[in-house]
Formats: C-alpha cells, sequence, structure tokens
C-alpha cells in the first residue's frame, strides 16, 4: 500500500518527497509543520525503508517530542522503538551517557539546574578573589550561561577585551568547570558543548553518529544557538541528509543565544539546499492573519513569506484601551466572562497573554476575586517546589556519590545535628585527602577535630545513604524513593511541620511524585527504554514549563508570550501594548531589538484562532506612582479597517500619511530613549524598591556616578543586608507596589 498524501497540501507533499540533501522549511505560524515533519518521518520509514535507528529528530520541547512521535505511530501503525526523538539536551545527555568515560566523567553523572550551578558557583568564587559585593552568584550564573551557548572556553575568553565582570570570568569559568567535573556533574549549558568537544576530539566517534544518524530532522530552526548549529553541522557533514524546519518570524528567544543567522544563512551553509514555504495556515481567521502579517513584514531579517487562509470567517481584532492597568485588567475579565456565558466558550478556550511576568498579578487579582479558574504557565515548577527538590537531592546522591551539592543539601535534612561547621571540616579534609565528600563522611572518625558524638551522626547519615545506594538495585525507582521518604523523615517532616493546609499540601506534592515516577516507569517499560532512577531524574532537570503545563484542565491560561509559542487558542488576549512594555524598554536598544520585540507579538497573535484582543493602559503604575503611557508603535502597523477600537479617548490617524510620521517618530523614541547615554536618573532613583534574583526585594538608598558604572547601594528587605552594586551587573528590577 502507498504511502497516503492526501492530509497533505500540494507545498507540503513536495517536501516531504524532497528526502535526501539539506532541505529548509520555512514553515509560517498554523501553517501545518509539525505534519509535514512527521509525514517526512513516516515516509523515510514506510516508503523509503530507512530504519528507525537511522532517523534523529531533534525538538525544543519534551511536548513537542511526544506529541511528534504519537502522530508518527499513528501514521505507520506500529511503535517506532529505535527512532530517537528528543529536545537537543536530552539526546545530548544520550549521546553522553554512553560516551561519557571519553571526556572523563562515569555516566551517571548529575545534571545541574540553575539552582545547583548557583550553589556550585558560590562554593567556587569563595576561594577566589572576586568582589562578590558586585558580582553575585545567580549574576555570574548567567553570565557563564551565555558564555557558553556562544561555544566559548576559559580559553578563548583570555583574548577578549575584558572588564567589570568579564576581569574574572575566565578564571571564574575554569573553576567551575573544574568543580563540576570533581562533581560528576554537566550543567544544563554542557549538555550542548560536551558532545561537540566530544566529536571534535574522538573523530571515530564522530563517525559512529555521523553513520548512524543518516536522516536528521530540526523542529524550530529558528531557535538554535551556536552550539546546538555546531553540533547538527557535525552529525550531518558526511551526508547532508538535513531537515530543518523554522520560521524567522518567530525567531524571539535572541536574548538567550538564539541566533536568527542560522535560519537566514542555512542557503549559504547548506550548498544546493531545497527550500520549501507553507504558506496556507490552518490556525486563525483572515482578519488575524492580515493584522498579523502587515505588523512582521516591518521587519528587514526576513527571507519573506505572507500567510493566507481559506477561512473567510471570523470578526476583527479588538483594541481595548482603558486609562488605568487596574482598569485593563477589569476589561479582561469582563471579556472573558462575555466570551464564556455569551459565546459558551470553556475556561480552557481562553490565554491572557503579557510581555513581563510583573504584569500577571492585577490580571490574577480579577481572576480570584471572581472566582474564574486559571493557570499560570512558567509560576512555582512542580520539580522546583522544595519538598520536591529535597527529595530528589537524596535521589541524586544515591545514583551520584560524587555530587556534593545534593549532598550538602540533604546531610542536615531533616535535622539530624549536622551542622556547616562540621561539613567545612569533612569538606577540608576530602580535599587534603583527594577524595569525594561523601567518602570523606565514611572515614569521618580519621578527623580529630570531629568530637566522637558528631562523628556518629555523620557515619549515621553515611551508612543510611550507602543503605539505600544497594537497595537501589533491587527495588523499582518508585519503591524507593517512597521507602526513602519515610525512612529518612521527610514524609514525617511535612506531615509536621506546617500548618494544616500547607502540610497537606505539600505530603500532597510528594505522593504527586511518587505517581510521577510511576508513570515514567510504565511507559519506558512499554517504549523498552531505560527506566532506571538515572534516567528519570535526567528526564526531570530537562522539563520545561511548558512540558508540565496541564492543557486538559477548565482553566484560563496566563502566561508570557515567550512561552506561548507552539500553542493555539481559540480566543486570545494580548495586554500591555504600551511603549516601553512592548516594545520593552531597555538600558540599550537597537533596531535588531526592536524586530525581535516585533516578532514576539507576531508570535502572540497568530496563536488566536477566532477571537483576538489587544490592550492597552494609557497609565500605569510604576516605582510607586501612576506613569503615561504611549500606545505601541506596533498598533500602527496595523490597519485600521482590521480592528475595532474601544475608547472614548484614542482616535486612530485618518491619513496613512499621518500615522506614518507618527510610527517613524515611535520608531525613533524607542531607539533614543533606551541609547545607552541615557541619564540613569530615568531608569532608577533613591528610594525606589526593585527586586534581585539572590537578595530579594530591596530599596534604593543611594546612587553615585553615572552611566553603567553607576553604584547603586541596596537596602534588600528580605535578607536584611545592604549591597553596593555597579548598575551594568546589578540585575535589579523595578518592582510595583
Amino acid at each position: 500500500m502507498s504511502f497516503d498524501f492526501s492530509g497533505l497540501n500540494p507545498e507540503q507533499k513536495k517536501a516531504v518527497l524532497q528526502t535526501d540533501g539539506p532541505v529548509l522549511i520555512l514553515a509560517g505560524a498554523g501553517s501545518g509543520k509539525t505534519r509535514t515533519l512527521t509525514s517526512r518521518i513516516a515516509y523515510l520509514v514506510k516508503e523509503k525503508k530507512i530504519q528507525p535507528s537511522k532517523i534523529l529528530a531533534l525538538t525544543f520541547t519534551n511536548k513537542a517530542a511526544r506529541e511528534m512521535k504519537e502522530r508518527v505511530e499513528k501514521m505507520i501503525g506500529e511503535n517506532i522503538l529505535g527512532l530517537w526523538i528528543g529536545t537537543f539536551h536530552s539526546v545530548s545527555a544520550r549521546i553522553m551517557r554512553s560516551e561519557a568515560e571519553h571526556m572523563g566523567y562515569s555516566k551517571n553523572f548529575s545534571i545541574y539546574d540553575v539552582d545547583d550551578q548557583v550553589r556550585a558557583i558560590k562554593k567556587v568564587i569563595s576561594t577566589l578573589t572576586v568582589p562578590q559585593q558586585l558580582y553575585t552568584p545567580k549574576m555570574i550564573q548567567n553570565r557563564l550561561s551565555k558564555v557558553k551557548n556562544q561555544f566559548l572556553f576559559p580559553e578563548d575568553l583570555y583574548d577578549m577585551k575584558r572588564e567589570g565582570l568579564d576581569e574574572y570570568l575566565p578564571s571564574i569559568y575554569l573553576s567551575y568547570q573544574r568543580f563540576l567535573k570533581e562533581n560528576n556533574a554537566l550543567d544544563f549549558d554542557d549538555l550542548l558543548l560536551k558532545p561537540i568537544e566530544l566529536f571534535q576530539k574522538n573523530p571515530d566517534i564522530l563517525k559512529k553518529y555521523s553513520d548512524k544518524f543518516q536522516y536528521v530532522l530540526v523542529d524550530e530552526y529558528q531557535d538554535t544557538n551556536k552550539a546546538q548549529y555546531l553540533f547538527i553541522r557535525e552529525i550531518v557533514k558526511k551526508h547532508q541528509n538535513l531537515c530543518v524546519v523554522g520560521d524567522e518570524d518567530q525567531a524571539i528567544y535572541g536574548w538567550r543565544g538564539a541566533d536568527i543567522n542560522n535560519i537566514l544563512n542555512f542557503k549559504n551553509d547548506f550548498k544546493n539546499a531545497a527550500i520549501f514555504k507553507l504558506e496556507e495556515n490552518y490556525r486563525s481567521n483572515k482578519y488575524i492573519l492580515e493584522a498579523a502579517n502587515s505588523v512582521v513584514k516591518h521587519n528587514t531579517e526576513r527571507i519573506g513569506k505572507n500567510l493566507w487562509t481559506r477561512n473567510t470567517s471570523g470578526s476583527r481584532i479588538d483594541v481595548q484601551v482603558t486609562k488605568t492597568d487596574l482598569a485593563e485588567a477589569e476589561r479582561i475579565r469582563e471579556k472573558i466572562h462575555d466570551e464564556v456565558f455569551t459565546n459558551k466558550r470553556s475556561f480552557q478556550d481562553i490565554a491572557v497573554l503579557y510581555r513581563t511576568n510583573a504584569q500577571s498579578r492585577i490580571i490574577e487579582d480579577q481572576m480570584r476575586k471572581h472566582a474564574i479558574s486559571y493557570n499560570i504557565v512558567g509560576g512555582v515548577k512542580f520539580y522546583e517546589r522544595k519538598e520536591i527538590k529535597d527529595i530528589l537531592a537524596y535521589l541524586k546522591l544515591i545514583v551520584n556519590q560524587s555530587d556534593s551539592i545534593s549532598l550538602k543539601r540533604i546531610v542536615n535534612f531533616p535535622l539530624r545535628g549536622v551542622g556547616d561547621t562540621t561539613v567545612g571540616k569533612i569538606e577540608k579534609y576530602a580535599e587534603m585527602e583527594q577524595i569525594n565528600l561523601f567518602e570523606a563522611m565514611g572515614r569521618v572518625n580519621e578527623i580529630a577535630s570531629i568530637s566522637p558524638a558528631m562523628s556518629g551522626r555523620v557515619v549515621d547519615f553515611y551508612n543510611l545513604i550507602k543503605n539505600f545506594i544497594s537497595l537501589s538495585s533491587d527495588l523499582s525507582a518508585v519503591e524507593l524513593t517512597s521507602t526513602l521518604a519515610s525512612e529518612t523523615g521527610i514524609l514525617h517532616h511535612y506531615q509536621t511541620e506546617y500548618d494544616q493546609y500547607e502540610s497537606e499540601s505539600r505530603v500532597a506534592n510528594i505522593r504527586e511524585l511518587f505517581r510521577s515516577i510511576e508513570e515514567f516507569t510504565e511507559d519506558r517499560q512499554r517504549n523498552k527504554r531505560d527506566d532506571s532512577l538515572s534516567a528519570f531524574l535526567e528526564e526531570v532537570s530537562l522539563m520545561t514549563d511548558v512540558d508540565t503545563w496541564n492543557s486538559d484542565s477548565n482553566a484560563i491560561t496566563l502566561m508570557t508570550l515567550h512561552a506561548a509559542k507552539g500553542l493555539e487558542f481559540p480566543v486570545v488576549f494580548i495586554s500591555g501594548l504600551e511603549m516601553g512594555l512592548l516594545p520593552l524598554q531597555r538600558n540599550s536598544a537597537n533596531l535588531n531589538e526592536l524586530e525581535e520585540e516585533r516578532r514576539l507579538l507576531y508570535v502572540g497573535m497568530t496563536r488566536a484562532e477566532e477571537k483576538l484582543y489587544l490592550s492597552y493602559a494609557q497609565s500605569r503604575r510604576k516605582y510607586n506612582q501612576n506613569q503615561q503611557t504611549m500606545p505601541s508603535l506596533f498598533i500602527d502597523e496595523i490597519p485600521q479597517e482590521l480592528m475595532n477600537i474601544s475608547s472614548s479617548s484614542y482616535v486612530m490617524p485618518a491619513s496613512k500619511t499621518t500615522r506614518k510620521r507618527r510610527h517613524r517618530s515611535k520608531v525613533n523614541s524607542y531607539i533614543d530613549s533606551n541609547n545607552e547615554d541615557q541619564s540613569v536618573d530615568d531608569i532608577f532613583k533613591i528610594g525606589q524598591n526593585v527586586y534581585h534574583a539572590t537578595f530579594g526585594r530591596g530599596q534604593i538608598r543611594n546612587l553615585e556616578g553615572h552611566g553603567d558604572k553607576m553604584k547603586i547601594t541596596v537596602e534588600f528587605t528580605d535578607e536584611g543586608i545592604t549591597k553596593k552594586l555597579m548598575k551594568e551587573y546589578a540585575n535589579l528590577t523595578p518592582l510595583e507596589e
């Protein structure tokens, strides 16, 4: 029986049939890219008789990987056991598990999340001459991540111009990597770097994977950074059978290292590439598409395409103008009420999107006051809750005894009387004996400065972990975890140390963890894949916000525009279309950043299937006072005939000439107001409340100097300390009261 192409349009079919050589599929929003990708994989297996194990498919979320795998299996009618499909990080981790010894690691290495990285950096810089009053561990972690995503190593930094934090970065980077190796750990960014290092240092291993993966497919190619680009290039260098799917108009991650030039220059990087454009949209109505097209066409960094639809129904875009941001939130709530009770929508049909997380508070207040059920994507993640991280730290130590970060988290939790002073003495002994911290705890009786009573407590902990290590080979992952939670006293701690409501909530979360391990094990066994505790810990460490979002719950979804990428809803609200918010005001800005902000709005608009609401407030509360705002220049880019504007005070300019003049003025204003020479007094003020990722909430007490070198003195109320920070590296977020 021949392959069924009936579900594909002509351009999609061409893209599926072009199986060999480099292929770029430019897939506009809602144009069926997943259908095209999955059909291509199914065609390779079913018609070209390519073994699934010869195919590698790379995505950016586990959710996308699961969806693709399920679709391919439905098309083929069988379980595709050999196919490698997953995120860049999960595929890289899988390679590193197999080849770890070639890079000086053991295969049971830990994967450090941001919290673990910050703890490791704090330990590292305590031994270096780094001015910690200026450069916090969180600030350093952020900078190191950016450097790694550019595929730079410590030796590369010595040749670069260094000032501020970058003056200390090479030594920090070097010491940090040494610490990770001693702990048999990789951080999130290492998962991308290490396989490339592996391939470059071991040509035979590169050949092994290049021969294995005869066909490579990449989703969301516009979001790849330099390290991901190099990983792909190494794998396909020999056979060039690379198919990438992407949309330069949805490139919105430049701030975290993604390089739009990877997709713009694809035809130069891969000669004789076939290019297909998917422009028919199956998601949104004509008003939404025309409006989105009219906005994004103002960008210059484009290959170019124009979305269209056969769907001629639908209504114009609603633009809501309100006096204040509070009134904006109230209007959004009123419109949600109309959609639910008048238009018979379900709560889960509706999403409210915003540029920054800070905007969600007043919207949440409206939801709560009027008993509207809602979910926030990007809030406190399940696997980052304290009770979950405590148990995961035990599990990480059981798998990898070199992991001192996990060990130090739980050595005195629940309380067993082993304090920081004792741990510090054991650390010094471990360094002297050149053994890891856990081994040193087993030899604590050799440390004269630790009393016999204290040594006994340490040995009890050591034996507890050793017992669980031996049990791990006999018990399933869920049996081991539930036994551990009980025998370590963690469950008892959370049942007795908090008020009833919080206690019940935390214990419920722990039981949910047991259930998630059970589901993981069942899924892995069904697909004949590694179901070990180590594999579970790896999957947890690579989860994203969207992966843990329950799209089936009947609740309004609140999320940032960035988080909404790849999703779709019948009704979408986008709030805060104001100059300085969307596009976002920065300390410095240029036209490239303005274009990324425009793409971000384009992504948000094209999430809507049937109804799109845009809103802005004429004043917004900032720094303890109401500040007047100006409507976003992006509204000026939408033709008048596509919008219904609800406002008594906003009048759209009648002539195109007037609109162009106003638009040009706003573009210039955006660049000028974000110029590097801007007075810092316009950004920070004495008495202003701010937030810092490490020190929490604080208030500015003094300002010294000007520009990026300005010194900002902040009294942090959460920590009860005062810090003097350099503005360039302070990473302070103004707080709205």
